[in-house]
């Protein structure tokens, strides 16, 4: 059950990264959303959880697939 990392914000230690599973899904590792409004406008079910990412992650991540 092998992750592929795919792009990370910083060289070292743990921090938002966005990785590949070998079934094709992906996980997305960032900061806990502990706000309680933006909470409730997900809507999220009890098996769900929502993490914070900044921009770079997910641009550098598009910008690399697509460049």
């Amino acid at each position: 059950m092998a992750l592929e990392k795919l792009v990370s914000d910083c060289r070292e230690g743990p921090c938002p990264t966005l990785w590949r599973t070998e079934e094709g899904r992906y996980i997305v590792q960032g900061y806990k959303v502990l706000d309680a409004d933006r909470l409730a406008q997900l809507g999220l079910p009890e098996n769900e959880t929502a993490v914070e990412v900044t921009a770079e992650l997910l641009e550098g991540f598009f910008g690399a697939a697509h460049g």
